[in-house]
Parts: structure tokens; C-alpha cells; sequence
């Protein structure tokens, strides 16, 4: 039974663990970050002393839910009134650590959406910020300032790109996630905000040694879009260096999308500064596979389609 360990955040993190969950055979430990300071994990945490991973946590186990009635049930999302924003899913979890603590919060709400032998985990349970260090020299603390720092009329794609990021304070990474890490068969570093989702998994201390060591295979799976703020102009060889610098070593393979992304969608996104990621003519990187990974949902957003995910990640199951 290959030991499959996913890193990332929710949204894409979370159309990888749609993919996998049908594969026989695998057991699943998706590691996400703990430094969410914005929409309904935000409120949380400032109000009622909610974690930062509770949004990204919540989103995967959804994911990996074996009854699709239940998921939609746990993703409703509130859109007006007091509870405006916030999901059943993020309430009914701070609920279960408030009165459970972590720890059988985390086994209660697995149980609850059948999760069996797969898991979800918090890359680190400790108090942190995430800072993004600007190449103008400044530093912008908290994930949702990073996240939305092009919402600034005075934002300049070139002054104010991100050079680099960290936590303060430093936090180590959980106990469970570098064992999950050292018995892993293979490692997926999933799609998602390059700055706010994906290398927020690979700070906490601890992180960087054990996948560096590891023998396990790892797997990047490219974004299909960038996003304006933090990875305009980007080519896929940008993002494979960023993740490649922080995991400490190279991937094995990297799936990228080469399906046509329909006019419209390109139209939409553009209208915030959204472009598609591009692999340079010049790129001849022969761990590159290329899979029709695009797909448009019933809202028009694109995403990556979970079944090409699985059909191209199929080597996995007989690691």
C-alpha cells in the first residue's frame, strides 16, 4: 500500500486528494499550512482563537469525504447575516478543538467523512505569521496582507514582486508530519498560490531536512494560472526552481497542463491581471509530464481536473 504524503493548501491541494482517493490501494497524509489570516479562518482566529490552518484542514478532509452529500453539507458557505462567510465545515471543526482539543478533533471529523486510513494534518500546530520580504526592501506580514498586496493601487509588479518569505516566529514542524514525511512511498507538492499556499508547508523547521533526506520520489504539480501579486510573469521553470530551493532537492517528475484554456476563461481572468502559466520554448526538462489538466466548473473557475490528475499520476499506485 504506497504511503502517499500531499503538501499544499486547500483549493488546489484539494482537486489532488479528489484524484487520489479513488486510486486502490493508497493511503493519503495531505499536510497543510497553519498561517491562514484571512476570509473565515481569519474571523476565527482573531475572535475566538481559531487556528490558521482551520480553512485549508476543513477544505481536504471535504475532499477526501466519502459521502458527496455530506461534503456539500460541511462546504455550504453562509452568504449574509452573522454568520456571513464563514462554512459549516470551519464552524463544526473550531467547535471540535475548542471542546476536543486538537488531536481528537482531528480523528472526530475524520471519522465523521469516512476518511479510514487517509489523514489530514496541520504542517505545525504552534502560533506563526507568515512575512513576504518585497524586493523594494519592505516586508508584509500576515498571509491575507500577501495575499492581496496587488489590491493596492500602489502596487507595481516589478518594485514590489516577492523576493522570498519566512515565519515569525520560526515554528517547528508537528511530530506526525516529518514521520509522515520519513515512511513516505511518494511526495506531491500540490497547485495553489505559489507564496501564500504551496511554500508555507515547507518553512516550519524540520520540513527542508526530512524531504531533503527522504528517498521517496516527489512529484510538482504546476499551476494552470499565475496570480497577479505574486507570480506575474512566471513560467513554469520559476516555479520549479522557487519549490525545488525550498524542498532542498529536485523533483522526480512535474505534471504540467497542455490543454487550449477556452477564450472566455482567459477573458475573465485577465480582467485581474491573470495570465496563464507558460513553459518557455527553451525548457526541454524530460521530467516534464503534460496532461489536459484544465478544466472549467459550473461557476466558469478554472481548475485542475481531478481525473486527469489520476490518470496521469497512475504510476503511483504500483510504486
Amino acid at each position: 500500500m504506497p504511503k502517499i504524503v500531499t503538501l499544499g493548501g486547500g483549493g488546489g491541494h484539494s482537486q489532488v486528494l479528489k484524484a487520489l482517493k479513488d486510486m486502490p490501494d493508497v493511503e493519503i497524509t495531505a499536510i497543510c499550512p497553519s498561517t491562514d489570516s484571512g476570509g473565515s479562518t481569519g474571523i476565527l482566529r482573531r475572535e475566538y482563537a481559531g487556528k490558521g490552518y482551520t480553512g485549508d484542514l476543513t477544505k481536504c478532509v471535504t475532499a477526501l469525504c466519502v459521502d458527496k452529500g455530506l461534503a456539500d453539507a460541511l462546504s455550504f458557505r453562509y452568504e449574509k447575516g452573522s454568520l456571513d462567510g464563514h462554512s459549516v465545515k470551519n464552524i463544526l471543526f473550531h467547535g471540535l478543538e475548542k471542546t476536543q482539543g486538537a488531536e481528537e478533533a482531528l480523528k472526530t471529523i475524520g471519522t465523521m467523512c469516512g476518511l479510514g486510513k487517509h489523514r489530514v494534518l496541520p504542517v505545525t500546530t504552534q502560533e506563526t505569521e507568515l512575512c513576504a520580504h518585497l524586493k523594494v526592501g519592505k516586508t508584509v506580514i500576515g498571509e491575507t496582507n500577501i495575499d492581496t498586496l496587488a489590491r493596492n493601487p500602489l502596487w507595481n509588479p516589478d518594485s514590489h514582486a516577492i523576493a522570498d518569505i519566512c515565519l515569525k516566529p520560526a515554528a517547528s514542524a508537528a511530530k506526525n508530519v516529518l514521520q509522515a514525511i520519513r515512511s513516505a512511498d511518494h511526495i506531491i507538492v500540490c497547485p495553489g498560490d505559489l507564496y501564500s499556499s504551496i511554500l508555507p508547508v515547507l518553512l516550519p523547521k524540520g520540513m527542508r531536512k526530512d524531504l531533503r533526506e527522504s528517498k521517496a520520489p516527489v512529484t510538482i504539480i504546476l499551476n494552470i494560472m499565475n496570480k497577479k501579486g505574486e507570480t506575474d510573469g512566471y513560467a513554469a521553470e520559476d516555479f520549479i526552481r522557487k519549490i525545488e530551493n525550498h524542498l532542498g532537492r529536485k523533483a522526480t517528475s512535474i505534471l504540467c497542463n497542455d490543454a487550449p484554456i477556452p477564450k472566455q476563461a482567459l477573458l475573465t481572468y485577465s480582467l485581474e491581471n491573470k495570465t496563464a502559466l507558460r513553459v518557455r520554448t527553451r525548457l526541454k526538462d524530460k521530467r516534464i509530464i503534460f496532461a489536459p489538466l484544465a478544466k472549467i466548473d459550473e461557476k466558469g473557475q478554472l481548475l485542475s481536473d481531478p481525473t486527469e490528475i489520476r490518470e496521469a499520476l497512475s504510476f503511483i499506485s504500483h510504486t
